[in-house]
């Protein structure tokens, strides 16, 4: 099976249906769990948890919280407080990047013309709404049982968004601070996710100035697009990817409603030896990419919490104007 868009045929389609990655799907409700729990599903999610991407099922696309209906009541309440949401109005291709201009249509005329517009919608931090609340905490407790990791100690500030998107429009490539289960609710959608460690894909310079502010820094290469797997998300099927891992979205026919949970690692020593990397470069040393030596990784990673922890005492020290 292939996918395609405006910018050709893409090979290698991962079809995340439950039918086919759970066994167990049929015990799947939104009264029991959210993940499956099969052995193979627990092995899949032990094992490749923050190093690769995988396909999995899920149950949340039966519930009532996820439905058009739903999101845009929370759309209006959004929108009067005048913050928690996000929205592109023009269409984009992979390599375009994320639109700088502001939207001409309130955030609830978007949800109510997505159908016939190109827009990208994004409901932030849901669940700190109160019939979200649960859910999430839920999906902490599985991941935690099917990973084997105390989520809660190991990840921070977990979140959840919804995303809403017009039939066909493109969600440009990018990358994320985050480790992201993506899930589908409604429609199908093909989402291209690269390897985060192939340096041909995301050099180092990209890396480095990623972790020091641009979020930007990521840059669509055409030529490389044969290296992504690709994964077909159906309404009840999801797929994790790892912190950092490249990836770009194309929306089927139909209005597709996802919802993405997300976790920060509590430490990231790699991130953070980019980090200081990136400011020896500037005053002209070459210093050494991570995974090149253990002990230095490891040094520049402390020192560079120790001053952003001696940063921020100082700051919390400094009398309110």
């Amino acid at each position: 099976m292939q996918a395609t868009s405006g910018r050709g045929i893409y090979p290698a389609v991962h079809k995340c249906d439950p039918l086919e990655f759970s066994m167990s799907t049929a015990t799947v409700t939104a009264s029991s769990t959210i993940l499956p729990h099969d052995p193979a599903s627990a092995q899949l999610f032990r094992n490749e948890f923050d190093r690769t991407a995988f396909a999995f099922s899920q149950s949340l696309h039966n519930l009532e919280c996820f439905g058009y209906p739903a999101l845009l009541d929370i759309a209006k309440r959004f929108e009067a407080r005048q913050s928690g949401f996000h929205v592109e109005e023009e269409d984009t291709t992979p390599g375009k990047g994320w639109s700088i201009n502001a939207a001409r249509k309130t955030l609830v005329e978007n949800l109510q013309e997505i159908e016939h517009s190109h827009s990208f919608v994004m409901l932030k931090r849901v669940h700190q709404e109160p019939e979200y609340k649960q859910i999430l905490e839920d999906c902490i407790r599985e991941v935690s049982d099917l990973t084997g990791l105390d989520i809660r100690k190991q990840y921070r500030d977990p979140l959840m968004t919804i995303m809403v998107t017009s039939p066909f429009r493109v969600t440009p490539y990018h990358m994320d601070a985050e480790a992201t289960l993506l899930m589908q609710m409604q429609a199908v959608k093909s989402i291209y996710i690269f390897d985060g460690n192939d340096r041909d894909v995301l050099p180092t310079s990209e890396l480095e100035r990623y972790w020091t502010g641009d979020i930007n820094a990521v840059t669509y290469k055409q030529e490389l697009q044969d290296r992504a797997k690709t994964f077909e998300l159906v309404p009840g099927g999801g797929v994790f990817f790892p912190v950092t891992f490249p990836h770009w979205v194309q929306n089927g026919p139909e209005v597709s409603i996802s919802v993405s949970i997300n976790f920060k690692r509590v430490k990231d020593n790699t991130a953070d030896v980019y980090r200081v990397n990136s400011r020896l470069r500037k005053i002209g040393l070459r210093p050494r990419d991570p995974g090149k030596v253990q002990l230095v990784d490891q040094a520049k990673g402390a020192i560079y919490r120790a001053i952003r922890n001696m940063k921020h005492t100082v700051d919390s020290r400094k009398p309110a104007a």
